[in-house]
């Protein structure tokens, strides 16, 4: 099975696709070099482009953890003082998320253990294909080795060969009367897919690192997910606060997934933070901010709830 070289196909987003390729070609070929594995990206003019990574296990574990760096640094601009956990999102035959999932969840749940990294699985098809949008998240090394798991469930139950990919150039233009949506990271034919909402109620101490500076990170989940997300202010408990997350079934598990990443992330600067700190400070924060804080709050949802 070593010998073996399975495709695997990524959704990028355009804007990230020339990061990845670099001035002449010179990220992807280094990228190439270094893994062995054979590496291209889709032309499009649309907001979505296909990664593909063919190799052994090796070679794909190790051009998935270099393009999940290039991608961590393309997010963190450069500033290594905000470091955000790495998505990418995985195509996923239908006929292979079964033998992914495993009996009772058993066997997402061992690559979960054995790679630290999470794994959402929605329940649809993306739109005009056979295949799901499987979303993996973490640190580049905890997705090269996810992805390498996944590798050796792929190398057991190979795809049915009657798998109809996924192109997002498909519906990047208009079809006439039927109203296509296109958001970065997430496209729906409306009237195709049904739109759920979801409320999240968070303590009110995490919306800043949820909203992030100008508003980064929630508009970045936002145009990543596809999805609408507004934060209220929860008038019963004023230490809490309510996100209201509304689309397509995909889009909102996705959106909710990115919100739970984030926040785990800012908790874990603060703990550093703290750590590396000579103490002291902890009393205010523990205590929710002071006023000017929770008036700083107020005004970031009410600025950032504007789309």
């Amino acid at each position: 099975m070593a010998d073996e070289r399975i495709e695997l196909h990524f959704i990028i987003l355009s804007q990230d696709a020339g990061g990845i390729i670099g001035r002449e070609g010179r990220n992807i070929r280094q990228m190439r070099d270094e893994s062995g594995a054979n590496i291209n990206i889709t032309a499009g003019t649309g907001v979505e482009r296909i990664l593909n990574i063919k190799g052994n296990s090796e070679q794909v574990k190790s051009a998935v953890q270099m393009t999940a760096e290039k991608l961590q640094e393309i997010a963190s601009n450069g500033n290594s003082d905000s470091v955000p956990p790495v998505t990418m999102r995985l195509l996923v035959p239908n006929s292979q998320c079964g033998p992914l999932i495993g009996k009772g969840g058993q066997r997402i749940k061992e690559i979960r253990e054995a790679s630290g990294a999470t794994i959402t699985i929605p329940s649809e098809t993306l739109p005009g294909s056979s295949e799901r949008s499987v979303t993996l998240a973490g640190s580049p090394q905890s997705l090269g080795t996810c992805v390498s798991k996944i590798y050796e469930v792929f190398e057991e139950f190979p795809a049915r060969q009657n798998n109809v990919q996924y192109f997002p150039h498909m519906y990047g233009r208009s079809m006439g009367p039927t109203q296509v949506s296109v958001m970065s990271g997430q496209l729906s034919l409306q009237g195709l897919s049904r739109r759920s909402e979801q409320r999240v109620r968070l303590p009110s101490n995490v919306i800043g690192s949820l909203i992030g500076k100008g508003g980064c990170h929630i508009n970045e989940i936002r145009q990543f997910s596809g999805a609408t997300v507004q934060i209220e202010e929860n008038k019963k408990d004023s230490r809490m606060s309510d996100v209201v997350i509304a689309g397509t079934p995909e889009a909102v598990s996705c959106a909710t997934f990115l919100i739970n990443a984030r926040i785990s992330a800012g908790r874990n600067a603060i703990k550093n933070r703290r750590q590396g700190g000579q103490g002291g400070q902890g009393g205010a924060n523990n205590g929710g901010g002071s006023g000017d804080e929770r008036r700083g709050r107020r005004n970031d949802r009410n600025d950032y709830n504007r789309e």
